[in-house]
């Protein structure tokens, strides 16, 4: 978690770019802002951490279903409701970077450093 405390800024901003662009069911409060699973998606895209349709099931299947607050099965991936907020966002970060270690025989710190 230290290291990602270093993208702490583009993490943010990366995220709130994704919060803006759908209506939140907290509005007032920030803490609870959430961004949509199809958002999710298309960061993972953009960061070539996924890149088909399969490739996102795939981490999904395998990593993130363990997100508290991630329900499974996935229903409406534009329910901001089954959406993640700011802590799961961070989260499934860290744990794509661990399952990508794991499967890609590579040291922790040095998968998580290949994502940024």
């Amino acid at each position: 978690m230290s290291f990602l405390s270093i993208y702490h800024l583009e993490l943010m901003d990366t995220f709130k770019y994704y919060v803006n662009h759908f209506a939140q069911v907290y509005e007032n409060r920030k803490e609870n802002e959430m961004i949509v699973l199809q958002a999710f998606f298309n960061f993972l895209k953009l960061m070539k951490l996924a890149t088909s349709p399969t490739d996102i099931i795939s981490l999904f299947n395998s990593t993130l279903q363990e997100i508290d607050g991630v329900t499974m099965p996935v229903e409406d991936t534009l329910n901001i409701k089954n959406g993640l907020n700011y802590a799961q966002f961070l989260e499934a970060i860290l744990r794509i970077a661990y399952w990508r270690s794991e499967n890609e025989g590579i040291p922790y710190k040095q998968a998580i450093e290949s994502t940024f």
